[in-house]
């Protein structure tokens, strides 16, 4: 049994870094890491921009008579003369000849034409060539994460397409004959199989490539078939459950049957202590505790960490004062259930791991050192994000 550092250590040694794929723009990006710079082939905008609803005018005069006017997205072009205006709309092309616009609120219409109660100051109201962005400008650098908004600016700037970590292939399998689906009829000696949906939702929310769930019956060989299987086609296998030492405890066994390299198999933590983590040739493996609560504090703390540095991303520990203090009766490292409240970390005081219910209340999860006895309020402790 070894420690978490060193479970986090070996995590960083064995943990394989992503190719870089190309992907359309519109094909689901969101959450992907870019492997690329990004730099702007045009200028935004690319033309004079009116930034209000208003008249595009040329100097100051008493009335301007209205010579036409430049609809969002209209291609008209007008010389604007003294005296002249134009009536216009927000992101419409600026004719050349204008030094300004009016808003319309500033404007009184007669029959004639119009009057301005107020003039803005030369190029007031007009978004020049490049002003938000400028052709052969670095918009954004490699490893940023994406998001909308960025999906939103390069589509803006007609980018098609952009190179990203191509993200991991997961599959996931659940064993155990205590198990049920839902929706089915459950035996009373039986319980509604969550776990597979727990990871499920994890590893999508992580913006992994999800291949598929699956159950694995306590057998010895129907063990190895479906772990073979799930190998040979996923970067990530998660196998949830029999991994402990019980006489239906089958994962360890069909895990060294298949030449899978352990790199450990048990953390001196509380939940989560059977964790194994190992691999072959390039695929990862982590088998974990059956458990609901176990099964999720591994995820966050080492599954999560094996994701960040495959995508290249740096892992970052988050540290926040303590509401209240934390005693460790266990002798081991604790991972403590805690929500925010008013930027501190409120530990739930729930240990079991047989439970999601504390869980469903928490935002992190405190860290506390196996040979540590007491966190005392107002410490700054070591948080992971959930």
């Amino acid at each position: 049994m070894i420690e978490v550092q060193e479970a986090l250590d070996l995590i960083d040694r064995f943990t394989s870094r992503s190719k870089s794929v190309r992907r359309s723009v519109d094909a689901g990006l969101n959450g992907l890491i870019l492997a690329e710079d990004v730099f702007s082939t045009v200028n935004l905008p690319e033309f004079r921009q009116s930034s209000m609803d208003g008249y595009a005018i040329n100097g100051i005069a008493d009335n301007y008579q209205i010579i036409g006017e430049v609809p969002a997205g209209s291609s008209n072009t007008f010389e604007i003369k003294s005296g002249e205006a134009v009536r216009i709309f927000t992101g419409a092309r600026v004719p050349d000849s204008a030094d300004r616009v009016v808003i319309q609120e500033h404007v009184e219409i007669a029959s004639e034409g119009i009057t301005a109660t107020k003039f803005p100051d030369q190029g007031v109201n007009i978004r020049a060539v490049g002003s938000q962005i400028q052709q052969g400008q670095k918009i954004l650098d490699r490893g940023a994460k994406i998001t909308p908004a960025i999906i939103g600016m390069l589509i803006s700037i007609g980018c098609t397409e952009v190179a990203v970590i191509d993200p991991p292939k997961v599959i996931v399998l659940v064993t155990g004959d205590e198990l049920a689906k839902l929706g089915s009829e459950k035996k009373e000696s039986q319980v509604y199989e969550s776990n597979g949906a727990v990871l499920k939702a994890a590893v999508q929310e992580d913006h992994c490539d999800f291949l598929y769930g699956a159950s694995i019956k306590d057998d010895y060989k129907a063990s190895v078939v479906a772990i073979h299987k799930a190998i040979s086609e996923a970067d990530l296998v998660l196998i949830s459950g029999g991994i402990s030492v019980g006489d239906y405890d089958f994962i360890g066994k069909a895990l060294n049957e298949l030449g899978v390299s352990k790199h450990f198999h048990g953390v001196r933590q509380k939940p989560g202590k059977p964790l194994f983590f190992g691999s072959l040739n390039q695929t990862a493996i982590f088998a974990l505790p059956g458990n609901p609560a176990s099964t999720l504090t591994c995820y966050y703390v080492y599954v999560r960490r094996w994701l960040q540095r495959y995508q290249g991303i740096q892992p970052m520990v988050k540290k926040m004062t303590l509401a209240s203090e934390i005693h460790n009766r266990f002798g081991r490292a604790l991972f403590v259930k805690a929500k925010i409240h008013e930027g501190c970390a409120v530990p739930i005081d729930e240990f079991n791991s047989a439970t999601l219910l504390s869980f469903s209340k928490s935002e992190l999860l405190i860290y506390m050192g196996a040979d540590v006895k007491v966190l005392s309020k107002g410490e700054l402790v070591e948080t992971f994000e959930i």
